[in-house]
């Protein structure tokens, strides 16, 4: 006789049912409406009119939209490598230290999410300023001051200040289920702890890597207050030309058509990322 299936539990529709609304209202509904708008035309007196057309669409083909893209993608990216780079030995720290210590460490870490991007920001611009801290101190030693803000690199280390608790979250999390026993295992075996690292720590914790170069790099390829106050006019990026056309050229439809764009490139490398994922998970018991 054939077991009874199991019993449905319909108090869980209940439960997800305010968050998919809340989703739907507040996040599906106003990007359709950035896709239809993306779509409409341009007018100097209506902002825009109900005419479907592409040109906004076509005009993203434009060099110096393409340098802004391109720009913006760059400064993703090495940001992420840095957040990686600090994040890793961090994250691993934290969760193989004791309890207590682990809780310090970790409100240390997330204390700062707690203080606006603006604040923090600012204090980057005391420490970097052309009469801050660092330039200071420099001219203190009789050398001239450098230009340590309105720059790429301010903008990456901002970025980088800014979202490596991001990193070492989804990454403490995997290195806490990967069991202590296999390290002990692999240095009695005579591997060296670069070589346990490479064979048992990094692809044991793959998948909060994966998870949290995915949220830096989309957080960072769409943020607008680090590079606009690090990074000036002269750093131009996608979330500053978005702002831009927006609220300065009033050309709404072609902010529509960037932010669709930006929304619609990080959604299909978070999907193209994920099926890489599960693809390796399923010959993972193969090999």
């Amino acid at each position: 006789m054939s077991p009874a299936p199991p019993r449905q539990r319909p108090y869980w529709t209940a439960l997800v049912l305010p968050l998919a609304l809340y989703l739907i209202v507040f996040l599906v509904i106003p990007f359709i409406h950035i896709i239809v708008l993306s779509f409409y035309t341009y007018s100097p007196t209506r902002i825009w009119t109900p005419e479907l057309t592409i040109a906004n669409y076509v005009g993203l083909a434009d060099a110096s939209f393409l340098t802004v893209l391109l720009r913006t993608l760059r400064l993703g990216l090495v940001s992420t490598l840095i957040c990686v780079l600090f994040g890793y030995p961090l994250a691993y720290f934290l969760a193989r230290a004791e309890r207590r210590v682990a809780l310090i460490g970790l409100f240390f870490l997330v204390m700062p999410l707690m203080v606006s991007a603006v604040i923090r920001t600012f204090g980057w611009l005391v420490i970097l300023g052309r009469n801050g801290l660092v330039n200071g101190a420099i001219t203190a030693l009789g050398l001239e001051r450098l230009p340590l803000l309105y720059n790429e690199t301010a903008v990456v280390i901002g970025l980088a200040n800014v979202f490596v608790p991001f990193m070492v979250l989804p990454l403490m999390a995997s290195i806490e289920r990967i069991n202590p026993a296999l390290e002990e295992a692999a240095r009695n075996l005579g591997a060296s702890w670069l070589a346990t690292f490479r064979r048992v720590i990094l692809p044991l914790s793959r998948p909060g890597l994966i998870s949290g170069c995915l949220l830096v790099y989309s957080a960072a390829i769409s943020a607008f207050v680090v590079p606009m106050l690090m990074g000036g006019a002269r750093v131009r990026v996608i979330g500053r030309q978005i702002y831009d056309q927006l609220l300065i050229s009033y050309q709404w439809p072609n902010a529509s058509a960037i932010a669709a764009l930006l929304v619609i490139a990080t959604t299909s490398l978070a999907f193209f990322v994920l099926a890489l994922m599960r693809r390796s998970a399923r010959q993972e018991p193969d090999a």
